[in-house]
Order: structure tokens, then C-alpha cells, then sequence
């Protein structure tokens, strides 16, 4: 067996692991060496909205498949080979195709109900940070970490205005695309007309 730690231990945050034992190599995501509290609170409601969201978007191609949750705290899924966007060099990728790839990341997730939250982060700025997205060989844009993903319709009222930041920041996937690697499809970019409103939700919530 190999173990390789893609995340150290932190207490106040997952483990996340690549573990091979003899077919191919998973991920785990654990919160079980969290503190009890944060255990059972963020690390239970988290792993069950991963397991969720995985499971909607298990046919689109956009998402690692979902493996396993041996117990409420820890999730196993398929390793997704490839690169982050974040290193992603610009003169090695089909900007058409990585474009058309983040729409049609998008409307699968839009078809299936799910705000990401962590998609936009970045849209025009240097990339400093994980974007949550992997490039893949056969030219793939896969989206990883759905831990704080949630559902589009809401079925409690005060967040609905949540809900729909959470989805129009995902959005600002296609201007990050157009900054950083598809100039000629930036006119395809909507978020220059978002009311002042919505952009004092996002950083509220520390979306921007």
C-alpha cells in the first residue's frame, strides 16, 4: 500500500490522501483526526453534501466518481489525473476547447442543482490560490472538492440570495478562463453587469 498526503493533517481541516493499494489510486478525505466538534458538525455536513453532489454529476464527466464513504466522516473518490488549472500553461491547451469545457461544466452542474462556491475565485487576478479544477488528457475540465457545494433551490427562503451568489460565482469560471487562457471569448462574460449588491454579497461571504 502507498499513502501520500495530497493535504498535511490539520486540525481544522480534512486530511486528504492518495492511497494506492493494487488497482488504481483514490482519494480519501477524512475528518476523522478533527477535533469532536468540528468532526461532527462541518466534517459530517460536509462529506454528506460531497456524497450528494458527487452522485448527481456522476454521468457528466465533470466530477471524479464517488468510491466510497466507509463511515459519516470520511469520503473515497477516483483520482483524477491531470493538471490544476492553476498550472496550467496557456501555450499547452486548446483555449476553444478549455472554454467549452467550463460552459459545459456549468450547465451540468446548473442541470443538476448545485452551487460549487469555489469556481470563481481568481476570475481576473494572478492565480494565486486552488482552483478546484482539474485539466485532464483527453481534455477534460474536472471539478474537485464539492464539500461546500449546495443545493440551488433552497427550501428556507433567507437563503435563496446565498444560493444564487453561490451559482453566479461559479460563473465567474468563464471569465477566469477568458483572462487567463481564452481572450476571444471574454465578450461571453456577464458578471460586469451584476448589480453592486451581489458583489457586496460575494465578499461577505469571501467569494471575491
Amino acid at each position: 500500500m502507498s499513502i501520500i498526503d495530497l493535504r498535511p493533517a490539520r486540525k481544522d481541516a480534512p486530511t486528504v490522501r492518495l492511497i494506492s493499494i493494487s488497482a488504481e489510486p483514490f482519494v480519501q478525505k477524512s475528518y476523522r483526526d478533527c477535533p469532536p466538534l468540528l468532526r461532527e458538525t462541518v466534517g459530517r455536513l460536509a462529506i454528506r453534501r460531497e456524497c450528494w453532489a458527487l452522485r448527481k454529476l456522476e454521468e457528466t464527466g465533470h466530477a471524479p466518481r464517488l468510491l466510497a464513504s466507509p463511515d459519516p466522516f470520511t469520503i473515497e473518490t477516483e483520482f483524477i489525473k491531470g493538471t490544476p488549472l492553476e498550472k496550467l500553461d496557456s501555450s499547452q491547451v486548446n483555449p476553444d476547447k478549455l472554454f467549452e469545457q467550463g460552459r459545459s461544466l456549468l450547465m451540468a452542474l446548473r442541470e443538476a442543482g448545485i452551487a460549487h462556491g469555489d469556481l470563481g475565485h481568481d476570475h481576473w487576478q494572478t492565480m494565486g490560490r486552488e482552483c478546484n479544477l482539474i485539466w485532464t488528457a483527453d481534455e477534460r475540465l474536472v471539478a474537485i472538492d464539492f464539500a461546500g457545494s449546495i443545493p440551488l433551490k433552497f427550501p428556507l427562503n433567507p437563503f435563496k440570495n446565498v444560493c444564487l451568489a453561490l451559482h453566479l460565482h461559479d460563473r465567474l469560471l468563464l471569465s477566469k478562463l477568458g483572462h487567463h487562457f481564452c481572450p476571444n471569448h471574454l465578450d461571453q462574460c456577464e458578471e460586469v453587469n451584476w448589480p453592486v449588491s451581489l458583489w457586496d454579497l460575494l465578499r461577505i461571504l469571501g467569494k471575491v
